[in-house]
C-alpha cells in the first residue's frame, strides 16, 4: 500500500521533528508542563501513524456522531454569543482606518 507521491518525504521529516519536540519536553521546568507535552506529543505520533496507514490505504474506522451533537454545538456557540464580545475575541466594526 503506497502513500501518494511526496508523503513518504514529508513525514519523513515530520516524525523526527516531533521525536525532537518530545526530547525538548525533557527540559522544560514545569514537572506539569513536560508530562503534557509528552502526552500532546504521544498523541500526535499516533494520530500521524494512524494517517500514514490511511493514505496507505487502510480502511477508515466509522466512528459515530452522537445524536446531541448538534444541541451541544449550537449551546456552546450561544454561550459565546452572550460574551461581550471582547471577552470572546471579535471585532465589531469597520477594520478599514478611518481618514
Amino acid at each position: 500500500m503506497a502513500q501518494p507521491a511526496g508523503f513518504d518525504r514529508d513525514i519523513g521529516y515530520l516524525m523526527p521533528f516531533l521525536d525532537r519536540v518530545t526530547a525538548a519536553a525533557e527540559t522544560l521546568p514545569d514537572a506539569t508542563a513536560r508530562e503534557e507535552l509528552k502526552r500532546l506529543m504521544a498523541d500526535e505520533k499516533a494520530r500521524w501513524a494512524r494517517i500514514q496507514q490511511l493514505l496507505g490505504g487502510a480502511a477508515g474506522k466509522g466512528t459515530g456522531t452522537p445524536s446531541n451533537a448538534p444541541q451541544l454545538a449550537r449551546a456552546r456557540a450561544d454561550e459565546i454569543n452572550r460574551e461581550q464580545p471582547r471577552q470572546a475575541g471579535l471585532t465589531v466594526g469597520s477594520l478599514k482606518r478611518q481618514s
